[in-house]
Protein backbone atom coordinates (compact mmCIF):
# COMPACT_ATOMS: atom_id res chain seq x y z
CA UNK A 1 0.00 0.00 0.00
CA UNK A 2 2.86 2.34 0.92
CA UNK A 3 4.64 1.67 -2.39
CA UNK A 4 1.40 2.36 -4.24
CA UNK A 5 1.02 5.63 -2.35
CA UNK A 6 4.60 6.61 -3.18
CA UNK A 7 4.02 5.78 -6.84
CA UNK A 8 0.84 7.83 -6.89
CA UNK A 9 2.60 10.75 -5.19
CA UNK A 10 5.42 10.53 -7.71
CA UNK A 11 2.91 10.65 -10.59
CA UNK A 12 1.24 13.68 -9.01
CA UNK A 13 4.62 15.41 -8.70
CA UNK A 14 5.42 14.64 -12.35
CA UNK A 15 2.00 15.95 -13.41
CA UNK A 16 2.52 19.12 -11.38
CA UNK A 17 5.94 19.65 -12.96
CA UNK A 18 4.51 19.02 -16.42
CA UNK A 19 1.64 21.40 -15.75
CA UNK A 20 4.08 24.02 -14.43
CA UNK A 21 6.30 23.56 -17.48
CA UNK A 22 3.29 23.91 -19.76
CA UNK A 23 2.23 27.10 -17.97
CA UNK A 24 5.75 28.49 -18.35
CA UNK A 25 5.81 27.62 -22.04
CA UNK A 26 2.43 29.31 -22.57
CA UNK A 27 3.60 32.33 -20.59
CA UNK A 28 6.73 32.56 -22.71
CA UNK A 29 4.69 32.27 -25.90
CA UNK A 30 2.28 34.94 -24.74
CA UNK A 31 5.21 37.12 -23.73
CA UNK A 32 6.77 36.54 -27.15
CA UNK A 33 3.50 37.39 -28.91
CA UNK A 34 3.10 40.44 -26.75
CA UNK A 35 6.64 41.52 -27.58
CA UNK A 36 5.99 40.93 -31.28
CA UNK A 37 2.78 42.98 -31.10
CA UNK A 38 4.66 45.75 -29.35
CA UNK A 39 7.38 45.55 -31.96
CA UNK A 40 4.84 45.87 -34.78
CA UNK A 41 3.74 49.24 -33.47
CA UNK A 42 6.49 50.85 -35.53
CA UNK A 43 6.45 51.90 -39.15
CA UNK A 44 9.52 49.80 -39.85
CA UNK A 45 7.52 46.63 -39.15
CA UNK A 46 4.45 47.49 -41.19
CA UNK A 47 3.75 44.95 -43.93
CA UNK A 48 4.78 45.59 -47.53
CA UNK A 49 1.68 46.96 -49.26
CA UNK A 50 3.08 48.10 -52.61
CA UNK A 51 5.25 46.99 -55.49
CA UNK A 52 7.56 48.89 -57.82
CA UNK A 53 8.01 48.52 -61.56
CA UNK A 54 10.61 50.89 -62.94
CA UNK A 55 9.80 54.26 -61.38
CA UNK A 56 6.11 53.44 -60.81
CA UNK A 57 5.00 52.44 -57.30
CA UNK A 58 1.62 50.65 -57.10
CA UNK A 59 -0.10 50.38 -53.73
CA UNK A 60 -2.32 47.29 -53.29
CA UNK A 61 -5.33 48.58 -51.35
CA UNK A 62 -6.36 45.08 -50.30
CA UNK A 63 -2.98 44.67 -48.53
CA UNK A 64 -3.58 47.63 -46.16
CA UNK A 65 -4.62 46.07 -42.84
CA UNK A 66 -2.98 47.71 -39.85
CA UNK A 67 -3.82 51.04 -38.24
CA UNK A 68 -1.13 52.83 -36.23
CA UNK A 69 -0.92 56.11 -34.38
CA UNK A 70 1.93 57.84 -36.21
CA UNK A 71 3.80 60.74 -34.54
CA UNK A 72 3.80 63.75 -36.83
CA UNK A 73 7.26 64.68 -35.59
CA UNK A 74 8.96 61.89 -37.56
CA UNK A 75 8.38 63.92 -40.73
CA UNK A 76 9.55 67.28 -39.32
CA UNK A 77 12.93 68.87 -38.66
CA UNK A 78 11.34 71.56 -36.46
CA UNK A 79 7.98 73.17 -35.75
CA UNK A 80 6.33 76.14 -34.07
CA UNK A 81 2.91 77.03 -32.76
CA UNK A 82 1.92 80.56 -33.83
CA UNK A 83 -0.96 82.39 -32.17
CA UNK A 84 -2.36 84.95 -34.56
CA UNK A 85 -3.09 88.47 -33.43
CA UNK A 86 -6.53 89.06 -31.91
CA UNK A 87 -7.31 92.41 -33.52
CA UNK A 88 -10.58 92.60 -35.45
CA UNK A 89 -8.89 93.04 -38.83
CA UNK A 90 -6.68 90.00 -38.18
CA UNK A 91 -9.46 87.59 -37.18
CA UNK A 92 -9.89 84.51 -39.35
CA UNK A 93 -12.75 82.15 -39.99
CA UNK A 94 -12.56 79.30 -42.47
CA UNK A 95 -9.37 79.54 -44.48
CA UNK A 96 -8.15 78.36 -47.85
CA UNK A 97 -4.69 78.78 -49.35
CA UNK A 98 -1.91 79.26 -46.77
CA UNK A 99 1.60 80.25 -47.87
CA UNK A 100 4.63 80.23 -45.57
CA UNK A 101 8.07 81.77 -46.01
CA UNK A 102 10.92 82.34 -43.58
CA UNK A 103 9.39 85.51 -42.11
CA UNK A 104 5.83 85.69 -43.45
CA UNK A 105 2.51 83.84 -43.52
CA UNK A 106 -0.14 84.54 -46.15
CA UNK A 107 -3.66 83.25 -45.49
CA UNK A 108 -6.72 83.40 -47.69
CA UNK A 109 -9.78 83.94 -45.51
CA UNK A 110 -13.12 82.91 -46.97
CA UNK A 111 -15.43 84.71 -44.55
CA UNK A 112 -14.94 87.61 -44.63
CA UNK A 113 -12.99 87.28 -47.86
CA UNK A 114 -9.44 88.57 -48.05
CA UNK A 115 -5.79 87.52 -48.26
CA UNK A 116 -4.17 88.45 -44.95
CA UNK A 117 -0.43 88.80 -44.45
CA UNK A 118 1.14 88.06 -41.04
CA UNK A 119 4.73 87.86 -39.85
CA UNK A 120 6.00 84.64 -38.28
CA UNK A 121 5.24 86.05 -34.83
CA UNK A 122 1.55 86.08 -35.75
CA UNK A 123 1.31 89.85 -36.02
CA UNK A 124 -1.14 91.10 -38.64
CA UNK A 125 0.49 93.25 -41.32
CA UNK A 126 -2.11 93.92 -44.01
CA UNK A 127 -4.82 92.52 -46.28
CA UNK A 128 -3.79 92.17 -49.91
CA UNK A 129 -6.21 92.50 -52.85
CA UNK A 130 -9.96 91.98 -52.52
CA UNK A 131 -12.97 90.53 -54.30
CA UNK A 132 -13.97 92.61 -57.30
CA UNK A 133 -13.61 93.19 -61.01
CA UNK A 134 -10.60 95.50 -60.86
CA UNK A 135 -7.30 94.62 -62.55
CA UNK A 136 -5.70 93.57 -59.25
CA UNK A 137 -8.79 92.01 -57.67
CA UNK A 138 -10.07 88.44 -57.82
CA UNK A 139 -13.32 86.59 -58.45
CA UNK A 140 -14.67 84.57 -55.52
CA UNK A 141 -11.54 82.95 -54.08
CA UNK A 142 -7.74 82.56 -53.97
CA UNK A 143 -6.88 78.95 -54.84
CA UNK A 144 -3.09 79.02 -54.60
CA UNK A 145 -0.48 81.50 -53.35
CA UNK A 146 3.24 81.85 -52.89
CA UNK A 147 5.47 84.28 -50.99
CA UNK A 148 8.78 84.89 -52.79
CA UNK A 149 10.51 86.57 -49.88
CA UNK A 150 13.90 86.65 -51.62
CA UNK A 151 12.52 88.91 -54.35
CA UNK A 152 9.92 90.62 -52.19
CA UNK A 153 6.89 89.38 -54.12
CA UNK A 154 3.56 87.71 -53.33
CA UNK A 155 1.71 85.75 -56.02
CA UNK A 156 -2.03 85.14 -55.77
CA UNK A 157 -3.85 82.73 -58.10
CA UNK A 158 -7.67 83.07 -58.08
CA UNK A 159 -9.84 79.96 -58.50
CA UNK A 160 -11.02 81.07 -61.95
CA UNK A 161 -8.82 83.58 -63.73
CA UNK A 162 -6.86 84.66 -66.79
CA UNK A 163 -4.04 86.25 -64.77
CA UNK A 164 -1.71 85.65 -61.85
CA UNK A 165 -1.87 88.59 -59.43
CA UNK A 166 1.45 89.97 -58.19
CA UNK A 167 2.09 92.28 -55.21
CA UNK A 168 5.10 93.41 -53.26
CA UNK A 169 5.33 92.73 -49.52
CA UNK A 170 3.76 96.13 -48.83
CA UNK A 171 0.68 95.08 -50.78
CA UNK A 172 1.36 97.29 -53.80
CA UNK A 173 0.18 95.82 -57.14
CA UNK A 174 2.91 94.79 -59.57
CA UNK A 175 2.81 93.72 -63.21
CA UNK A 176 0.29 90.90 -63.54
CA UNK A 177 1.19 87.65 -65.35
CA UNK A 178 -1.39 86.87 -68.07
CA UNK A 179 -2.62 83.42 -69.13
CA UNK A 180 -3.61 82.64 -72.74
CA UNK A 181 -6.91 81.04 -71.57
CA UNK A 182 -9.16 80.75 -68.52
CA UNK A 183 -7.46 78.79 -65.73
CA UNK A 184 -9.66 76.80 -63.36
CA UNK A 185 -8.26 75.89 -59.92
CA UNK A 186 -4.65 76.22 -61.00
CA UNK A 187 -1.41 75.49 -59.18
CA UNK A 188 1.94 77.04 -60.02
CA UNK A 189 5.68 77.07 -59.46
CA UNK A 190 7.61 80.29 -59.99
CA UNK A 191 11.14 80.64 -61.34
CA UNK A 192 11.78 84.33 -60.67
CA UNK A 193 15.28 84.33 -62.17
CA UNK A 194 14.10 82.96 -65.52
CA UNK A 195 10.82 84.89 -65.24
CA UNK A 196 8.93 81.69 -65.96
CA UNK A 197 6.31 79.58 -64.27
CA UNK A 198 5.00 76.04 -64.58
CA UNK A 199 1.22 75.81 -64.38
CA UNK A 200 -1.27 73.01 -63.81
CA UNK A 201 -5.05 73.38 -63.87
CA UNK A 202 -8.34 71.52 -63.85
CA UNK A 203 -8.65 70.42 -67.48
CA UNK A 204 -12.16 71.49 -68.48
CA UNK A 205 -13.25 71.55 -72.12
CA UNK A 206 -12.04 75.15 -72.46
CA UNK A 207 -8.60 74.25 -71.01
CA UNK A 208 -6.30 73.11 -73.84
CA UNK A 209 -3.40 72.14 -71.56
CA UNK A 210 -3.26 70.32 -68.24
CA UNK A 211 0.36 71.38 -67.61
CA UNK A 212 2.43 74.03 -69.30
CA UNK A 213 5.47 76.28 -68.95
CA UNK A 214 5.17 79.94 -69.84
CA UNK A 215 7.00 83.22 -69.38
CA UNK A 216 5.79 86.25 -67.44
CA UNK A 217 4.38 87.78 -70.65
CA UNK A 218 2.02 84.84 -71.20
CA UNK A 219 3.96 83.11 -73.98
CA UNK A 220 3.62 79.31 -73.90
CA UNK A 221 7.07 77.67 -73.96
CA UNK A 222 5.96 74.03 -73.79
CA UNK A 223 2.80 72.17 -72.81
CA UNK A 224 1.01 68.89 -72.18
CA UNK A 225 -2.35 68.61 -73.94
CA UNK A 226 -5.36 68.07 -71.69
CA UNK A 227 -6.20 64.93 -73.67
CA UNK A 228 -7.58 62.09 -71.55
CA UNK A 229 -7.40 64.27 -68.41
CA UNK A 230 -10.35 66.41 -69.58
CA UNK A 231 -13.18 66.65 -67.06
CA UNK A 232 -16.53 66.83 -68.84
CA UNK A 233 -18.73 68.40 -67.71
CA UNK A 234 -16.61 70.92 -65.85
CA UNK A 235 -17.18 70.14 -62.17
CA UNK A 236 -15.65 72.34 -59.49
CA UNK A 237 -15.97 69.48 -57.02
CA UNK A 238 -12.71 68.20 -58.52
CA UNK A 239 -9.36 69.53 -57.36
CA UNK A 240 -5.74 69.84 -58.48
CA UNK A 241 -3.30 68.28 -56.01
CA UNK A 242 0.25 69.54 -56.04
CA UNK A 243 2.55 69.17 -53.04
CA UNK A 244 5.88 70.66 -54.24
CA UNK A 245 7.68 69.02 -51.31
CA UNK A 246 10.42 67.58 -53.51
CA UNK A 247 12.50 68.89 -56.41
CA UNK A 248 10.02 67.21 -58.76
CA UNK A 249 6.92 69.04 -59.98
CA UNK A 250 4.21 66.61 -58.83
CA UNK A 251 0.68 66.61 -60.20
CA UNK A 252 -2.53 64.67 -59.62
CA UNK A 253 -6.26 65.26 -59.82
CA UNK A 254 -8.79 64.70 -57.05
CA UNK A 255 -11.91 63.32 -58.74
CA UNK A 256 -15.24 63.84 -57.00
CA UNK A 257 -16.44 60.81 -58.90
CA UNK A 258 -13.92 58.14 -57.77
CA UNK A 259 -11.74 56.85 -60.59
CA UNK A 260 -8.45 55.05 -61.18
CA UNK A 261 -5.69 57.63 -61.51
CA UNK A 262 -2.04 58.36 -60.77
CA UNK A 263 0.32 60.91 -59.30
CA UNK A 264 2.71 62.27 -61.95
CA UNK A 265 6.00 64.11 -62.11
CA UNK A 266 6.39 66.71 -64.80
CA UNK A 267 9.64 66.05 -66.65
CA UNK A 268 10.44 69.53 -67.92
CA UNK A 269 13.41 68.42 -70.04
CA UNK A 270 11.40 65.87 -72.01
CA UNK A 271 8.07 67.69 -71.59
CA UNK A 272 6.18 64.61 -70.37
CA UNK A 273 4.09 63.62 -67.38
CA UNK A 274 5.63 60.51 -65.83
CA UNK A 275 3.41 58.36 -63.57
CA UNK A 276 5.22 57.58 -60.31
CA UNK A 277 2.45 56.41 -57.96
CA UNK A 278 -0.96 54.76 -58.25
CA UNK A 279 -3.37 52.49 -56.33
CA UNK A 280 -4.68 49.07 -57.27
CA UNK A 281 -8.23 49.01 -55.92
CA UNK A 282 -10.47 46.06 -55.13
CA UNK A 283 -12.09 45.60 -58.51
CA UNK A 284 -14.59 48.39 -59.16
CA UNK A 285 -14.70 49.38 -55.47
CA UNK A 286 -12.82 52.68 -55.87
CA UNK A 287 -12.81 55.16 -53.00
CA UNK A 288 -12.67 58.90 -53.52
CA UNK A 289 -9.06 59.82 -52.78
CA UNK A 290 -6.26 62.33 -53.07
CA UNK A 291 -2.46 62.04 -53.12
CA UNK A 292 0.21 63.93 -51.18
CA UNK A 293 3.91 63.45 -51.81
CA UNK A 294 6.55 63.95 -49.12
CA UNK A 295 10.31 63.53 -49.61
CA UNK A 296 10.23 59.98 -48.17
CA UNK A 297 6.55 58.97 -48.09
CA UNK A 298 3.21 59.14 -49.86
CA UNK A 299 -0.11 59.90 -48.18
CA UNK A 300 -3.37 58.70 -49.69
CA UNK A 301 -6.35 60.52 -48.18
CA UNK A 302 -9.52 58.47 -48.46
CA UNK A 303 -12.84 60.29 -48.46
CA UNK A 304 -15.62 57.78 -47.87
CA UNK A 305 -19.23 58.46 -48.73
CA UNK A 306 -21.29 59.98 -45.94
CA UNK A 307 -22.71 57.43 -43.50
CA UNK A 308 -25.57 58.67 -41.30
CA UNK A 309 -24.60 62.20 -42.37
CA UNK A 310 -21.12 61.74 -40.88
CA UNK A 311 -18.15 61.83 -43.31
CA UNK A 312 -15.41 59.26 -42.84
CA UNK A 313 -11.81 60.10 -43.60
CA UNK A 314 -8.84 57.74 -43.48
CA UNK A 315 -5.21 58.26 -44.40
CA UNK A 316 -2.80 55.64 -45.74
CA UNK A 317 0.93 56.14 -45.24
CA UNK A 318 3.47 54.49 -47.55
CA UNK A 319 7.25 54.49 -47.24
CA UNK A 320 8.75 55.09 -50.71
CA UNK A 321 11.85 53.00 -50.00
CA UNK A 322 10.60 49.99 -48.04
CA UNK A 323 7.10 49.99 -49.61
CA UNK A 324 5.70 49.30 -46.15
CA UNK A 325 2.61 51.11 -44.96
CA UNK A 326 -0.58 51.25 -42.94
CA UNK A 327 -3.64 53.29 -42.11
CA UNK A 328 -2.15 56.20 -40.20
CA UNK A 329 -3.70 58.27 -37.45
CA UNK A 330 -1.36 61.23 -37.34
CA UNK A 331 -0.78 62.46 -33.81
CA UNK A 332 0.78 65.74 -32.69
CA UNK A 333 3.32 64.07 -30.40
CA UNK A 334 4.73 67.47 -29.48
CA UNK A 335 1.29 68.41 -28.10
CA UNK A 336 0.50 65.37 -26.00
CA UNK A 337 -0.40 63.15 -28.98
CA UNK A 338 -3.61 65.04 -29.75
CA UNK A 339 -5.29 64.35 -33.08
CA UNK A 340 -5.28 67.99 -34.20
CA UNK A 341 -7.56 69.20 -37.00
CA UNK A 342 -8.84 66.61 -39.52
CA UNK A 343 -7.00 68.21 -42.45
CA UNK A 344 -3.31 68.98 -42.65
CA UNK A 345 -1.57 70.72 -45.54
CA UNK A 346 1.80 69.43 -46.71
CA UNK A 347 2.88 72.03 -49.23
CA UNK A 348 6.11 73.63 -50.46
CA UNK A 349 8.16 72.05 -47.68
CA UNK A 350 5.83 72.80 -44.78
CA UNK A 351 3.23 70.95 -42.75
CA UNK A 352 0.50 73.43 -41.83
CA UNK A 353 -2.48 73.01 -39.52
CA UNK A 354 -5.03 75.76 -38.92
CA UNK A 355 -6.55 75.31 -35.45
CA UNK A 356 -9.58 76.95 -33.89
CA UNK A 357 -8.71 77.72 -30.25
CA UNK A 358 -11.85 76.12 -28.78
CA UNK A 359 -11.12 72.87 -30.64
CA UNK A 360 -7.48 72.94 -29.55
CA UNK A 361 -8.50 73.50 -25.91
CA UNK A 362 -10.90 70.54 -26.05
CA UNK A 363 -8.14 68.25 -27.30
CA UNK A 364 -5.62 69.54 -24.76
CA UNK A 365 -8.05 68.87 -21.91
CA UNK A 366 -8.59 65.30 -23.14
CA UNK A 367 -4.85 64.73 -23.29
CA UNK A 368 -4.40 66.08 -19.76
CA UNK A 369 -6.93 63.54 -18.42
CA UNK A 370 -4.21 60.91 -18.98
CA UNK A 371 -1.07 62.56 -17.51
CA UNK A 372 0.56 59.14 -16.99
CA UNK A 373 1.12 58.99 -20.76
CA UNK A 374 3.34 62.07 -20.87
CA UNK A 375 6.42 63.49 -19.22
CA UNK A 376 6.15 66.11 -16.51
CA UNK A 377 7.66 68.65 -18.92
CA UNK A 378 4.98 67.84 -21.54
CA UNK A 379 2.22 68.07 -18.94
CA UNK A 380 3.38 71.50 -17.77
CA UNK A 381 3.66 72.66 -21.39
CA UNK A 382 0.09 71.60 -22.21
CA UNK A 383 -1.34 73.13 -19.03
CA UNK A 384 0.39 76.43 -19.79
CA UNK A 385 -0.91 76.42 -23.38
CA UNK A 386 -4.44 75.49 -22.33
CA UNK A 387 -4.57 78.22 -19.69
CA UNK A 388 -3.31 80.84 -22.15
CA UNK A 389 -6.05 80.16 -24.73
CA UNK A 390 -9.59 81.48 -24.74
CA UNK A 391 -12.37 80.42 -27.08
CA UNK A 392 -12.56 83.97 -28.45
CA UNK A 393 -8.92 84.01 -29.56
CA UNK A 394 -7.88 84.16 -33.19
CA UNK A 395 -6.76 80.97 -34.91
CA UNK A 396 -3.60 79.11 -33.92
CA UNK A 397 -1.25 77.89 -36.66
CA UNK A 398 0.95 74.85 -36.39
CA UNK A 399 3.85 75.14 -38.87
CA UNK A 400 6.37 72.35 -39.23
CA UNK A 401 9.36 72.21 -41.58
CA UNK A 402 9.52 68.92 -43.50
CA UNK A 403 12.69 66.85 -43.29
CA UNK A 404 14.60 66.45 -46.54
CA UNK A 405 13.41 69.80 -47.96
CA UNK A 406 15.94 72.54 -48.65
Amino acid sequence: MMNKFKATSKKIMIMKKSTLSLILVIALLLSSCGGEQKKRLTLADCPVIASKTGDLITLDYSAVKDTFNVPLGIFLSDYELIRLENSEEALLGETGSIAVSENYIGIYNSNPKGYKLFNRKGEYLRTISSVGQGPDEYFMTIYDSYIDEKNGMIYLLPGMTKKLLVFDLEGNPQQRIPFPFMVHKGRFRIDAEKKELIMTALPFLDTPFVTWRQDFEGNILQHIDAGHFVIDPGDYGNEVNQSQNTTAMDFSLFHWGPTVDSLYHYNEQQNVLEPVFTVKWKGDDIIRHGYTELPTHYFIDLDFQFTDHVPRHLRILLDKTTLRGCYANLRFNMLGNIAGPPWLTFNRGYCIANMFPYELKEQLKKALLKPERMTLEMKEKLIKLDNSLTEDDNNVLFIGKLKGVE
